[in-house]
């Protein structure tokens, strides 16, 4: 009698069955998170990640401490504030609700820039070295140590001039020295040809006379 009650008891207690996330459900999911953009912004020291086009079927998840991000409802935003530069993000997308809401449907892996906060020192001014970068990675110098680190990198422009053209003035005996060849043979061919017609008139005067 004690094991019927006990078995009647079991049968009355009221038993939930939840449905398996459907492969079509998962996908519509996965859609509306591949809609998802982001940008980031350098604000007083940390980053701001925005997120734009969240689906409000959908939540964000900073992987690194846990949070939950839901998205606006008038813009379909989620900013997720004070990340420290350098570092890297993982953020992930789930369903809000549903029997999905355990399957992560987008990753994003964000690579925050570092910030040089000596960037603007009258220093960089006109500097090209890569510590004078905005997001350069200083944070193992102090003041003292990155002045003297990029003092002793900076390269001194060099400014490559112009050879100065030679004016070269042109005299008697060096228009000779450049074309007494071609006056030469000018000589040549004048003197030549004068002999020749000069010999033609001693032949002609000749046979007249």
């Amino acid at each position: 009698m004690g094991k019927f009650k006990c078995l009647l008891f079991l049968l009355l207690i009221p038993i939930s069955v939840h449905a398996a996330c459907d492969s079509s459900t998962l996908s519509r999911y996965k859609s509306l998170a591949g809609n998802i953009n982001n940008y980031y912004d350098y604000v007083n020291g940390s980053f701001s990640v925005t997120f734009y086009n969240v689906s409000s079927e959908l939540k964000i998840v900073n992987k690194n401490d846990g949070h939950d991000y839901f998205a606006d409802s008038n813009l379909g935003n989620v900013i997720v504030n004070g990340l420290t530069p350098g570092s890297m993000v993982n953020f992930a997308v789930y369903p809000t609700s549903g029997d999905c809401n355990n399957y992560r449907v987008f990753t994003f892996y964000i690579n925050l820039s570092y910030f040089n906060k000596y960037y603007s020192d009258p220093i960089c001014i006109n500097n090209s070295d890569i510590l004078c970068s905005k997001w350069s990675n200083t944070s193992m110098y102090n003041y003292d140590q990155f002045v003297n680190t990029v003092k002793g990198n900076k390269k001194e422009e060099v400014i490559e001039q112009e050879p100065e053209q030679e004016i070269r003035r042109y005299g008697f005996f060096d228009f000779l020295g450049d074309y007494y060849i071609f006056i030469l043979l000018f000589i040549i061919a004048s003197g030549s040809i004068g002999i020749y017609f000069l010999d033609k008139k001693s032949k002609f005067d000749f046979k007249v006379s």
